[in-house]
């Protein structure tokens, strides 16, 4: 199993420094009643929760929209971010209720703990360099430690209650596939080397055409095309032979794709005359239409079921969790409470 080095860097700390935080309390003080956005029974989420989990797709956000729609977007985020931290809470909530009675299972958690901080030393080299990065991000081990634990429980709890009961059979399998047969199907590919010749560049369409009629004539007979394409081009690759791979004419305009890919290996296409100009196609390398291998696809079809499965199968079990949960949210984090 691989780790990031944040997560290494926060589980190393957190095991060296002997730091004596008991968990947070269940209610927060006075100074910090403002900041609660989130009560789940008896566990509070805050602003700051919030915010740190949000961090991420805020400055994303940031970068991308201005005004209104920023605005928009760093609510929707903190909404979404402060759901996410509910559910989280439920499933820690109930990890806890049932996996703590069990000290087999409380073994295994302490196991991966263990594991995840033998891989974090062996990843960075040594102790002291990650002590002293933790020290610069101003890590507190305590809460990070307990973090981690919380979530390894809940992963172990979905493991054995949601996802160890998640089947999928050949048959769905077989299903899958042939519904989404044209996901599967790659259809014709070509690359292609154009000779492009801009209206612009003429005194009238007429004298453009009969250029381009000369140039396909040219490469008819069995001229170089990719030296036409040097001398006369005016696309944006003329000066390197002016080609175009396969994830290149993919993406091309349909009025300019369609007529590529009716092209087999080396052969010219019509003169094609677009908004701009007139196109001249060579097909340089062409792979005809083909299905994908059934069998081939079966592991990969099978993870895809899997996952949106089990993702299912998770919300049901939180939303299970919610009917008997007392959940109250503040308006805005400004302190005031409400169902």
């Amino acid at each position: 199993m691989r780790f990031s080095i944040e997560k290494c860097i926060i589980l190393l700390t957190t095991c060296l420094m002997a730091w004596s935080l008991a968990h947070r309390p269940l209610l927060a003080e006075a100074k910090y009643m403002e900041t609660i956005w989130a009560v789940v029974n008896n566990t509070i989420i805050t602003e700051e929760d919030v915010k740190r989990r949000a961090l991420v797709p805020l400055s994303e956000a940031q970068k991308k929209y201005k005004g209104n729609e920023l605005t928009l977007r760093i609510q929707g985020i903190l909404e979404e971010v402060l759901n996410q931290l509910i559910d989280r809470q439920l499933l820690v909530q109930e990890a806890h209720r049932l996996i703590e009675k069990n000290p087999v299972l409380m073994e295994d958690i302490e196991k991966e703990l263990a594991a995840f901080l033998k891989e974090a030393v062996e990843e960075v080299g040594s102790l002291s360099k990650f002590y002293e990065i933790a020290t610069k991000e101003g890590i507190n081990p305590a809460e990070k430690k307990k973090e981690l634990k919380d979530d390894l429980m809940a992963e172990r709890l979905l493991k054995d209650l949601v996802y160890k009961k998640v089947t999928i059979s050949p048959k769905d399998i077989r299903d899958y596939y042939q519904s989404h047969l044209e996901e599967f199907t790659q259809g014709k590919q070509a690359k292609a080397r154009q000779i492009f010749l801009k209206f612009s560049s003429f005194p009238n369409k007429e004298e453009a055409k009969k250029k381009a009629e000369e140039l396909r004539d040219r490469a008819k007979r069995g001229e170089d095309f990719e030296a036409l394409v040097k001398e006369f081009s005016q696309g944006p690759r003329a000066s390197t032979g002016g080609l175009w791979d396969f994830e290149d004419v993919k993406v091309m305009r349909k009025d300019l794709k369609e007529p590529i890919l009716a092209l087999e290996k080396g052969e010219i296409s019509d003169i094609i005359q677009s908004p701009v100009g007139y196109h001249i196609f060579k097909a340089e390398e062409v792979k005809p239409a083909k299905e994908a291998d059934f069998m081939a696809l079966q592991e990969e079809i099978r993870d895809r079921l899997y996952k949106e499965e089990s993702t299912r199968r998770k919300k049901e079990y939180i939303q299970n969790l919610k009917k008997n949960a007392t959940i109250k949210i503040t308006s805005g984090g400004g302190g005031t409470i409400h169902d």
